[in-house]
């Protein structure tokens, strides 16, 4: 996945559908319980807001873009060293999406019922630190990738 091209999907430069085939095969698994999501880094600070993520939302609700990638985005965005945002709320709903295992599947109904969060048409619900003691589900690793320009032919 190429930073880039999700800050160009915000910003309107791609499509929801060229944002899909640039997430589509950037998680490997080497195991049952360990993804690994090869990132191509940006170069420079990029602010994601509210607006943004309702338009990724409304891409996965049209089918422009699967649902289940949001887990990929969501962990991404989480993981870069550039994009940022200064919002409890959005931080949330991103994290959510990180994390689907733990918190809401991926479903058209819960992208839904974040896309209402988003817009505060609903509140984000209340949550419970888990008790101590609980057992790994998943691991997700960070794996940067080089540039287009420097990858081998």
């Amino acid at each position: 996945m190429d930073e880039s091209v999700l800050r160009d999907f915000f910003e309107n430069r791609v499509s929801a559908s060229e944002l899909a085939r640039d997430v589509f095969g950037s998680v490997s698994h080497p195991d049952e319980k360990t993804s690994v999501v090869h990132i191509q880094d940006m170069e420079q600070p990029f602010t994601v807001t509210r607006k943004m993520v309702v338009k990724l939302c409304d891409a996965a609700l049209s089918g422009d873009f699967p649902p289940k990638e949001l887990q990929t985005v969501g962990f991404s965005l989480i993981a870069s060293d550039h994009f940022d945002w200064d919002d409890e709320l959005l931080a949330g709903v991103i994290g959510d999406w990180s994390c689907p295992e733990v918190n809401y599947p991926l479903t058209v109904q819960n992208v839904e019922r974040f896309k209402r969060w988003l817009l505060g048409t609903e509140s984000y619900p209340e949550r419970t630190t888990p008790a101590p003691g609980g057992k790994l589900v998943s691991v997700t690793i960070k794996e940067g990738s080089r540039p287009q320009s420097q990858k081998p032919k």
